[in-house]
């Protein structure tokens, strides 16, 4: 086949060759999401909150908070983490579960740590400390000493229950058993679009370069 006959089809093929580096960039994209881990560890239940929240469009409902440090109740759906502030703060409206599974009704965590949260799925409401800024990491914990997750009638490992933060694409969850994997994009799909993207511009590069003929003989 001719060398420009080549190049022409080539040209025709390049945007093809980008159309799945896109793709999968579009696939390794994630929504923030604050997660709550219900775990056992060195004799204890620990709560493990990890994550972030873009608050854009978010609304507020209200005004309220644990009362005490650290605390998790099935019946209601609520769990705190982190120290209270010690009185009634603004209210982020969410929408979820109003109790998961669980038999446990305890508001005296032996020790937190980190930024204070309160999911509260009976009240449809999601408390963070007013220091937070939209998109930055949100990390805290709540340590119940002396239990363990059948003790507190948690039976089945996984998740328990998603939440929507009104007004956004944001989520809560809560998952029973050790810590899930945060929802960010693996390195396969980015590594995939990177070579990907790489190779079209090596071959755009190519088609673009002046075609040489070669000498008759």
């Amino acid at each position: 086949m001719p060398l420009r006959t080549l190049a022409k089809r080539c040209m025709r093929l390049s945007p093809l060759l980008a159309a799945p580096a896109a793709l999968l960039l579009i696939q390794g994209e994630a929504k923030a999401i604050l997660t709550y881990n219900i775990f056992e560890s060195a004799g204890n239940v620990v709560v493990q909150t990890s994550g972030s929240l873009d608050l854009t469009g978010s609304q507020y409902d209200g005004s309220t908070n644990c009362g005490v440090d650290g605390g998790i109740s099935s019946y209601t759906s609520s769990i705190c983490t982190g120290t209270d502030p010690g009185s009634p703060i603004n209210a982020l409206s969410i929408s979820g579960p109003i109790f998961f599974d669980g038999s446990v009704y305890i508001f005296s965590a032996a020790s937190v740590s980190g930024i204070y949260t309160s999911l509260f799925g009976v009240f449809n409401q999601l408390v963070l400390d007013p220091a937070y800024v939209s998109n930055d990491p949100i990390v805290s914990s709540a340590t119940f000493n002396g239990t363990t997750l059948a003790g507190l009638g948690f039976t089945t490992a996984g998740l328990i229950g998603t939440w929507s933060l009104t007004g956004t694409s944001e989520t809560i969850q809560v998952f029973i058993g050790n810590p899930a994997s945060a929802a960010v994009p693996g390195p396969l799909p980015l590594l995939g679009a990177g070579a990907a993207f790489g190779w079209s511009r090596r071959l755009r590069k190519r088609i673009a370069a002046p075609l040489i003929t070669p000498p008759q003989a």
